[in-house]
């Protein structure tokens, strides 16, 4: 076989392995980009395309994380404005909630799924505590590696005391001291407050579960 004969053999194998999923997008209208198409009507697309995705696959299933982030790869030449900022199951308490940000305005864009198969999903008003809360986890695990860095140095695995001595540079607060001992495991729970644009206040918390091994991995859970 001759290299060029090899090449058509592989461009014919790459055309039927994409030809699903562009027929897919053909076949629900989300092929190519809209001017006039709003942030919301372009989020909409992404979630209507996980959805036909995970419903067309076998076996059908409702839709996940894997799904919403492979519409938004599918369909990126519709925009490129729009970013996903929190995907499926990336909130405790909001397991079915998807959040879009559109990038110019720094607007958010939320989306509830369905727990159903085949679902419709919806354009709803973002709760804040759910994007708070999220966007607090990064400082929270940052103090938590940092604890266990801090015990590994002197041979031990966290303790509370770690926790507590680790915490202090961070802007967040420590509901109560924890006070399990090295090899014990246990969990910190954080909190902060957080402060609109239209001055409403709220406290936020994130709750970690610490091994009880040294250099084990901080793991968030439900508070």
């Amino acid at each position: 076989m001759t290299s060029r004969q090899a090449g058509r053999r592989g461009g014919r194998g790459t055309r039927r392995l994409a030809a699903p999923t562009l027929a897919l997008a053909m076949m629900l209208g989300l092929g190519s980009p809209v001017a006039a198409a709003t942030p919301s009507s372009v989020v909409l697309r992404y979630a209507t395309y996980a959805v036909a995705t995970a419903t067309h696959d076998r076996p059908a299933h409702i839709v996940s994380a894997i799904d919403v982030s492979n519409a938004v790869s599918a369909l990126s030449t519709i925009s490129n404005n729009l970013a996903l900022l929190i995907n499926l199951g990336d909130v405790f308490g909001y397991r079915r909630l998807a959040v879009f940000i559109d990038q110019p305005t720094f607007t958010n864009i939320c989306v509830s799924f369905p727990d159903s198969v085949g679902g419709i999903p919806r354009i709803i008003p973002c709760p804040l505590r759910a994007i708070a809360q999220r966007s607090i986890w990064p400082d929270a695990l940052q103090v938590s590696e940092r604890a266990i860095v801090r015990a590994a140095a002197h041979g031990s695995a966290v303790s509370g005391a770690d926790v507590v001595a680790s915490n202090r540079p961070t802007l967040l607060t420590l509901v109560r001291a924890p006070t399990f001992l090295a090899g014990e495991g246990g969990q910190a729970k954080f909190a902060t407050t957080i402060e609109t644009a239209a001055k409403l206040k709220f406290t936020v918390y994130v709750c970690v579960r610490f091994p009880k091994t040294a250099y084990g991995i901080p793991v968030q859970v439900a508070c």
